[in-house]
């Protein structure tokens, strides 16, 4: 069969955690009897990281049993924001953690930036050092350091990676004006509702309109927007720095498959066109199984250069990879 690329992946080094845990007041990593780990932010799961979710040859096996050649990195529902002040330097070594693990596997990985979208000096210094690194794309959180992505400060950063063409990975992460003491709810029912609410902001700010080049990548087949085009359509008119119907942005937009439930893929299809949507498993996380995602893609009954697209051909493309045998 042929080989495929996993657009959604993550990779979280110790260290990383360490830092980003000194920096953000109420974060705590907790330890779990079978070696995972939970992230805490005031009391509230904001992410759980399996075991052995950083041991490179546990990671390639399983790459291998699922076929997956490539897979992009980034640091996901990891907020670097929530580090204040010292977010440059937890960007850096996010990066050069990423950067590393590429050079170990230059053939299977790639990586996504982590960057500051603010201030403009600090973001554009780090992208062009990430850049230099060899990240492929930049991945951002549904919310950086408690403000939405449409927010005035953050407009220079979307400028640059639409004047670049980079692609941009959306990744929900747990809200800093979500309630404390929350022990999952939001992470599974509010993380594609904060997918929703980010391409809403990002479209109707008029973002995607002056910033057209920037290829947006929403994770978790986009949250609701498959399910809510004609809605959103209907509301443009009260949004003056949108000129065009909601739909006409989202259908520039990419898609990826964290799903194993075959009516969303229909619903995505359907909305946006086959040819936006990006195979990814969310590893480590494994809330749906890699391989019944997989299994799910493929049992869809698409045409067979379709499937083909989902799994590689979009990606390669996408991020500029070499072709797959």
């Amino acid at each position: 069969m042929p080989a495929i690329i996993d657009a959604h992946a993550h990779w979280y080094a110790d260290d990383c955690l360490t830092d980003l845990a000194r920096y953000c007041r109420g974060l705590e990593t907790v330890p779990l009897p079978d070696g995972a780990r939970l992230l805490r932010w005031n009391g509230s799961v904001v992410t759980h990281i399996p075991a052995r979710s950083t041991d490179l040859e546990d990671r390639l096996a399983r790459m291998d049993r699922l076929g997956v050649a490539v897979q992009i990195l980034s640091f996901g529902a990891l907020d670097v924001g929530w580090a204040g002040d010292r977010a440059l330097d937890l960007a850096r070594r996010v990066n050069d953690t990423l950067a590393g693990v590429c050079r170990m596997r230059p053939a299977r990985f790639r990586f996504l930036a982590s960057v500051p979208l603010a201030p403009r000096p600090a973001m554009l210094a780090e992208l062009e050092r990430a850049l230099t690194a060899g990240a492929v794309g930049v991945g951002v959180t549904t919310t950086v350091a408690g403000h939405p992505l449409d927010a005035p400060a953050y407009r220079d950063f979307w400028r640059e990676a639409s004047r670049l063409r980079l692609p941009v990975y959306v990744h929900p992460c747990y809200p800093a004006s979500a309630p404390p003491g929350d022990n999952g709810s939001l992470l599974l029912a509010g993380f594609p509702g904060e997918t929703t609410v980010a391409a809403a902001r990002l479209v109707y700010s008029g973002a995607l309109e002056e910033c057209a080049d920037v290829r947006v990548i929403w994770s978790h087949l986009g949250g609701a927007l498959p399910m809510l085009v004609a809605r959103l359509d209907a509301g443009t008119s009260r949004f003056p720095a949108c000129p065009r119907p909601a739909s006409v942005y989202l259908a520039r937009c990419y898609y990826d498959t964290v799903c194993a439930h075959a009516p969303a893929y229909e619903c995505a299809r359907a909305s946006f066109g086959v040819g936006q949507l990006l195979f990814g498993t969310d590893e480590p996380h494994r809330l749906d199984e890699p391989a019944d995602i997989l299994a799910t893609v493929r049992a869809m009954p698409w045409a067979r250069e379709e499937i083909d697209g989902v799994l590689a051909g979009t990606a390669t493309r996408l991020f500029d990879l070499a072709p797959l045998a």
